[in-house]
């Protein structure tokens, strides 16, 4: 397992300045957030490789902005919309092709909108668009979402087998009052990265340690499925004063980390 932060910590700083905050403070993993098409074209694109090279900072996923419309494009029974969105992702995997970023972070359908054999379907279809390039599409449980719901995830799951990869964020979880143990248990070999803070009487999504959440038994059951990605701290910008507490947090992470791989 390895530490992260993501860049849509710092929001709304510009993607390419919250990038370089987090490697200046010497965090050394990170996930991009893409907050705008321009943001993949080739010239920004070797700009963040460049930072990254710099640094020393390898960057293991991609989140980009498409979250609020994957519904109406990617999941709608109008296919050329489908069509469409496949062809404006290819430009996000060839910047993460350029970056070195394997896993690209899709939120998927608003809950109620789709089909399970249709969503399934139009999954497929971004995850074949994105192998060219060597990149993998995970799924995020979102809440409010088709994926805050295990019993959805054990289905998508279910019918795409090993292509099916998720990414757990566990505040989201939280807020679709998933049960965490469970979803590990059922879900913990497809699980291929996490987006992790705390929780607590403070809030759904606390700094590390400024919760209740047990996190390091919730390391070790994700080792015991076999889990070895990233574990990325990400956290809304009213949640913390500084970059210097993100790369305090990113820390402790490391820590329970290396607790959790000891035992």
């Amino acid at each position: 397992m390895i530490a992260a932060v993501s860049t849509s910590c710092l929001y709304p700083k510009p993607t390419e300045d919250a990038l370089y905050d987090l490697c200046l403070h010497g965090i050394r993993s990170v996930e991009i957030f893409l907050n705008a098409p321009r943001e993949c074209n080739p010239v920004f694109t070797g700009d963040l490789r460049a930072l990254l090279r710099r640094f020393g900072t390898q960057c293991g996923s991609v989140h980009p902005w498409t979250g609020s419309f994957e519904s109406f494009m990617l999941f709608s029974d109008y296919p050329r919309r489908a069509a469409d969105f496949l062809e404006d992702a290819k430009r996000v995997f060839a910047m993460m092709q350029t970056v070195g970023a394997k896993y690209y972070v899709l939120h998927g359908a608003s809950a109620g909108r789709t089909q399970p054999a249709l969503y399934c379907e139009r999954f497929h279809m971004l995850a074949e668009a994105a192998k060219p390039f060597g990149v993998e599409v995970t799924q995020e449980n979102v809440n409010l979402f088709e994926s805050q719901s295990i019993r959805f995830l054990k289905e998508f799951c279910r019918t795409l087998g090993d292509e099916a990869k998720i990414t757990f964020d566990v505040k989201q979880a939280v807020r679709a009052h998933m049960d965490i143990d469970e979803a590990v248990r059922l879900l913990g070999r497809h699980i291929v990265q996490v987006h992790l803070s705390d929780h607590g009487d403070l809030g759904d999504c606390l700094r590390i340690g400024k919760g209740r959440f047990q996190i390091t038994p919730f390391l070790r059951a994700l080792r015991a499925q076999g889990f070895d990605g990233s574990v990325t701290l990400e956290l809304y910008r009213g949640g913390f004063d500084s970059t210097a507490e993100l790369a305090e947090d990113y820390a402790k992470i490391e820590r329970l980390i290396r607790i959790a791989e000891k035992e």
